[in-house]
């Protein structure tokens, strides 16, 4: 497993600032967030994702993922704006594109039919590009936990749809972690990685909390998984933390 840095917690940087400082905290590849205010899909040209993807590659980071965390479901600009990113991703050197749902708002089965309407034409976007959307489970949303994500899958088959999985959301709101990893299998595709208290959605560091991180990188192995873990901290100066997350990090995936 590799250790990622994402750019949005460095947002008020510009990109080139962003990978030069990732690379420089020891991270092995990046997560390109598109929520970054230089990096919004309408603002993105085949020129700019070139010159972005040149740089990752000069900095010897692996460009993991790009990830665009709007709500899809009942903004349509927001889903434009996601069908315009998706077909974008090959150019940046990946074919992974990480989304989250949108907050639930009814919980009805109508809220339920607009959200695998959409997700599903969202990956048709995707099966066209050659990309594979990573949805993240996240509480209070429509997909908020792996029953939902797994429903999620049994209405819209594809092998173009998989998971993000970030590890602290599956311990707020699964009641079998460890059995949530294990359910999700091979569609793992991508993590997101912090700790957290019980019952409280706060990203903490990796070394505080409640989880006990290597019980569930070690059963994250067992699936098969060999990809990106991408810090997910918020809270924090990501500059200030991140090398001794990512070193901590490192001793636990071995």
């Amino acid at each position: 497993m590799k250790i990622s840095g994402r750019t949005q917690p460095l947002s008020k940087y510009p990109i080139g600032e962003c990978l030069s400082i990732i690379k420089h905290l020891g991270f092995d590849g990046v997560e390109i967030c598109l929520e970054n205010p230089d990096l919004a899909p309408d603002l993105l040209t085949l020129e700019l994702v070139a010159s972005i993807r040149k740089q990752v590659g000069d900095f010897g980071l692996h460009p993991h993922s790009i990830s665009y965390h709007k709500d899809f479901i009942y903004d349509d600009d927001m889903f434009q704006q996601s069908c315009r990113a998706i077909r974008l991703t090959p150019d940046f050197g990946t074919n992974i594109f990480i989304i989250s749902s949108a907050w639930a708002r009814t919980k009805d089965d109508a809220e339920w039919n607009l959200t695998v309407k959409r997700t599903a034409e969202l990956v048709k976007v995707a099966e066209d590009a050659g990309v594979i959307l990573a949805l993240e489970p996240e509480p209070g949303m429509v997909i908020s936990s792996t029953a939902d994500l797994l429903r999620l899958f049994d209405a819209v088959p594809s092998p173009h749809l998989a998971a993000n999985l970030d590890l602290g959301h599956v311990f707020l709101t699964d009641p079998d972690p460890l059995q949530s990893i294990r359910q999700v299998g091979a569609k793992i595709i991508h993590c997101h990685i912090e700790n957290m208290a019980t019952g409280i959605h706060n990203h903490l560091l990796p070394y505080e909390g409640d989880m006990n991180l290597a019980e569930y990188l070690k059963t994250l192995a067992e699936t098969g998984f060999t990809g990106s873990l991408a810090l997910d901290l918020y809270s924090y100066d990501y500059e200030e933390i991140a090398e001794k997350s990512i070193l901590y990090l490192r001793g636990l995936v071995g």
